[in-house]
């Protein structure tokens, strides 16, 4: 069995998608040339046909409102449509704009009515209007989708081509004319005529054309592996003013999106947020999500941080949100590993911090490239890096400070044998010294030459120099700069 995946009136439902419309209303999508490419039940009953000029359109019906295509969001429909299809099966073709086929037959599906349902379920979730047609060839999978309200399986083709008028397989213009001629208007009609003397009266065109009528043409798809972009876009009528319809647009972004990867089987670890303002700028943000996840809640309340402290110069005039996708992670720690409980939440409230006191004074304390006492930098946290080719995933976890410092400098006692210190006591820690790295200047810099030659042992060790101790219970001691303290 194949099963079409039809949106019909495909680039109407891209206009209208995530567009407030509480009241049927006519609505067109007009092409570049001003003439209607597309129309909704209400405008067709109002006497608007497609090809016609917008004008003329709106003289039949003074309520239609003509859309331009948003291109953009028919890519995020196509891309939607092959997601939902690749969840289906590993075999899939685009067969068209808005129109999917998927090969069925290693599906092992006893009710073909409850896997179209199901099916059915998945677009109302998407909140897109679909169409399943369900039959044994690909051809007539597509009539199916075409003839259906919801969904429509296929059992007995001959029964359902017979009544299906000739203008549903698309015969070529000279071809319909003349089958016109002969009073030829269904299907069934045509199919009772012997195939073999229309192939010899008019000619192989003819035969092709009766088998299309009769189902019997089979034909191999043309496989296609869609691409992992999880994008929504939304393009203002309006410029907005406040952040309150971006983050209800948002949170509808998230809610379809999340969907999206749950068919997937992936998760959110990067966003993408990009607001097209009204001067012709562009603000763009990226946000890395702590641990991946799925949950449009948590993803929602990232962008909401950063939106509700943020200052535009000029209005959005329209939202993208793109999500970078992961396998979920299954991680097996170690033993003795401390990792945040909460990354996520870990995340957020550096995200409020920033905004409160600047994104430069808020991070990670990362110890600079130098031996000077207590310089570090502020680095933004590097929760887990993406790459790009493979979308691997690389885990930085923090697992306890190397270091114990303390504040003020503890006078301690050190053994020294033969210039190498033994043993180390003072009022917090005591104990046999394991290593020893040192002695450094108090200025600290690597490129300071003098700092690494080892005739300035003996010299150092009583003067102004700064020692790390790894003693026998554990950790590093360090004391500062000490001439007196350690001795």
């Amino acid at each position: 069995m194949y099963a079409v995946l039809l949106l019909p009136n495909f680039r109407l439902q891209a206009a209208l998608r995530f567009r407030p419309a509480p009241v049927p209303a006519a609505f067109a999508v007009t092409a570049g040339d001003g003439t209607i490419s597309e129309v909704n039940e209400v405008a067709a009953a109002q006497g608007v046909r497609v090809g016609m000029p917008g004008m003329q359109g709106l003289a039949r019906c003074p309520q239609l409102t003509l859309l331009s295509r948003a291109r953009e969001t028919e890519q995020v429909l196509e891309q939607t449509l092959l997601e939902v299809a690749d969840a289906l099966s590993a075999e899939i073709e685009a067969t068209g704009e808005g129109c999917c086929t998927v090969d069925l037959r290693r599906a092992m599906a006893g009710d073909w009515n409850r896997w179209c349902e199901a099916v059915q379920q998945r677009f109302a979730a998407l909140e897109l209007n679909a169409r399943v047609g369900v039959a044994p060839n690909p051809d007539l999978a597509f009539l199916a989708a075409r003839r259906a309200d919801s969904f429509l399986v296929v059992q007995a083709p001959a029964a359902f081509l017979a009544q299906l008028a000739i203008t549903e397989i698309d015969p070529p213009p000279h071809l319909q004319a003349l089958l016109r001629d002969w009073g030829i208007h269904t299907l069934g009609q045509f199919t009772s005529l012997p195939r073999g003397e229309l192939a010899d009266r008019v000619g192989p065109e003819m035969d092709r054309l009766w088998q299309r009528a009769a189902g019997q043409t089979e034909r191999l798809l043309r496989l296609i592996r869609p691409v992992e972009a999880f994008t929504e876009y939304c393009e203002f009528e309006h410029e907005i003013e406040t952040v309150e319809p971006l983050l209800f647009l948002l949170r509808r972004f998230l809610d379809q999106l999340t969907l999206r990867l749950a068919m997937a089987h992936r998760v959110a670890a990067r966003m993408i947020l990009e607001l097209p303002m009204d001067d012709g700028k562009e603000h763009q943000h990226v946000f890395t999500v702590p641990t991946p996840t799925g949950d449009a809640d948590v993803l929602f309340r990232i962008l909401h941080t950063h939106l509700e402290g943020l200052r535009l110069e000029a209005h959005p005039t329209g939202v993208r949100l793109q999500i970078g996708p992961v396998r979920p992670e299954h991680q097996q720690f170690r033993l003795f590993e401390s990792p945040l409980r909460d990354p996520n939440r870990f995340g957020e409230t550096l995200a409020r911090l920033a905004a409160l006191v600047g994104a430069e004074n808020v991070g990670v304390a990362e110890m600079e490239n130098t031996h000077r006492p207590d310089a570090f930098r502020l680095v933004e946290p590097r929760f887990h890096q993406i790459t790009e080719a493979s979308g691997d995933q690389e885990e930085s976890l923090l697992i306890g400070l190397p270091l114990r410092r303390y504040r003020p400098p503890l006078a301690a006692q050190v053994r020294v044998i033969r210039q190498q210190p033994v043993e180390i006591e003072s009022s917090a820690v005591q104990g046999r010294i394991l290593e020893v790295l040192g002695p450094y200047r108090a200025s600290g810099d690597w490129w300071d030459r003098e700092c690494w030659s080892v005739e300035e042992w003996d010299v150092e060790i009583h003067g102004h120099g700064l020692y790390r101790l790894h003693h026998e219970r554990g950790g590093w001691f360090i004391d500062g700069c000490y001439d007196t303290a350690l001795r």
